[in-house]
């Protein structure tokens, strides 16, 4: 049985309920328990999350958990923020979560190979496993969060955790702790307090696991040590999750990964519904935005908004799960 979490709000169904069908289809022959870490969704919500189940129901159930309001008061969203106060959520993994391990993925992935392997790692001595963000080298990570470079920065979107080891070590605590006394220091949100806490703790495995949306593009767009560069290249070629970590998504307008076609496919493949799209940017931001791709298709200008991944050939035959 694969223990796996997953966190949603009423803005995040459709694609935690794609990321959780991914998996199922990936993996036909292993058995889950999705935990749905949540807030006061309404039951029309919870019934659009088990219908991406019911197909595979004699292998998987799910569980609902909600947090309080009082749980989550002091947690700090800037204004301009991609993300909600949901993110956080994991923290509380070891209270919540009575297992002791669990596989932990943000909504926004897309599971396109067996999690196998990598969920049977032997983490008994450490804190989880852990791929390395794409700044992973960013001197600004450690001087902000005060710890030695060579312990890496790792990406919070994917993580094998041990929970026994998060509770004997009072986790949620000393990060519960650590935004209280350097919410300014928390950028990255619970990606950074996660960070500070576990640094020199963790297992980092193979890119193939958490594989975002940076590692299609140009290795000098990266902040991440040469020594990877061939890792990453191999990962490409076999990814196991990808992450559209990106601000823009598969369905937004906006969304430049050179795999969201594959991932509204999986989509209709699986619900017989077309992804509907929706614009990420509003008013003058949208049309700055338009501009800006009339101006790349013509060549007159570059933007990095529009920019070519990697070639093509590598993942292209990427298949859907189904």
């Amino acid at each position: 049985m694969m223990n796996i979490a997953l966190i949603t709000d009423e803005n995040y169904l459709i694609p935690t309920g794609t990321s959780i069908a991914s998996i199922l289809e990936s993996n036909r022959n292993e058995n889950f328990h999705f935990f749905i870490i949540t807030q006061n969704l309404c039951a029309n919500s919870i019934r659009l999350l088990q219908s991406f189940v019911e197909p595979h129901s004699k292998h998987a159930k799910i569980e609902m958990i909600a947090l309080s309001d009082k749980d989550i008061a002091d947690f700090p969203i800037r204004k301009g923020d991609h993300v909600s106060i949901a993110t956080y959520f994991r923290i509380y993994f070891p209270k919540i979560i009575p297992e002791s391990k669990l596989l932990f993925v943000d909504g926004d992935t897309l599971c396109v190979d067996s999690l196998k392997d990598f969920y049977n790692l032997d983490i008994t001595n450490y804190s989880c496993a852990v791929c390395h963000d794409e700044q992973d080298a960013n001197e600004n990570h450690f001087c902000r969060l005060k710890y030695p470079k060579e312990n890496g920065y790792f990406c919070a979107g994917v993580m094998l955790i041990n929970l026994d080891w998060w509770r004997k070590n009072d986790v949620m605590k000393k990060c519960l702790d650590y935004i209280a006394s350097e919410p300014d220091a928390c950028l990255w949100h619970d990606q950074d307090a996660l960070n500070h806490v576990l640094n020199g703790t963790v297992l980092w495995a193979d890119f193939r696991y958490n594989f975002t949306q940076g590692f299609y593009f140009d290795k000098n767009d990266m902040c991440i040590d040469s020594h990877f560069y061939s890792e990453i290249d191999n990962a490409r070629k076999n990814p196991c999750i990808l992450h559209f970590s990106a601000t823009y998504k598969p369905w937004h307008v906006e969304c430049n990964h050179p795999l969201k076609k594959q991932y509204r496919l999986f989509y209709k493949q699986y619900t017989g519904k077309t992804l509907q799209l929706s614009h990420k940017l509003k008013g003058f931001y949208r049309i700055k935005w338009y501009l800006k791709k009339i101006l790349t298709v013509l060549h007159i200008k570059n933007y990095a908004d529009f920019r070519k991944p990697l070639d093509l050939t590598l993942y292209t035959n990427l298949k859907p799960c189904r």
